[in-house]
């Protein structure tokens, strides 16, 4: 059980739409790198809607994710699908983030981990990364 940091717990969720490249990747590992400069230590990438991710971009959000877990927080994944998680598993990056079914189940963890009595939940929608960078 955790114990009680902070009143208030900033969790930052980016809803993605499309396959991933490592373009992309760059571009969602510093949106994570600037909210997580805000105080959001939390973050949800929802996978649901991706299809691929290349895999050479993997090893970066890994290195995000051990960003996010030093600032106090972590990254977690949430409507990964078989093939994504195999992705994940070759390339030895899987056990590096949590997994939730979907993002509110994701949140709900996090509140419940954090013994948090307030959320300040940021959801970004990655129709278009570049907008959003």
């Amino acid at each position: 059980m955790g114990t009680l940091n902070q009143d208030k717990v900033k969790v930052m969720v980016l809803k993605l739409d499309r396959d991933i490249d490592v373009g992309d990747m760059e571009k969602i590992c510093a949106i994570i790198d600037r909210y997580r400069s805000r105080g959001y230590a939390f973050s949800i990438l929802d996978l649901g809607a991706v299809n691929h991710v290349n895999f050479l971009s993997l090893k970066q959000l890994s290195q995000t994710a051990g960003k996010q877990k030093d600032a106090g927080g972590g990254l977690a994944l949430s409507g990964m699908s078989g093939y994504l998680k195999n992705i994940f598993q070759i390339v030895g990056v899987y056990s590096d983030f949590k997994y939730f079914s979907n993002c509110s189940r994701g949140i709900q963890a996090i509140q419940k981990e954090r013994l948090a009595k307030d959320l300040d939940v940021a959801v970004i929608h990655g129709k278009n990364l570049q907008t959003i960078y």
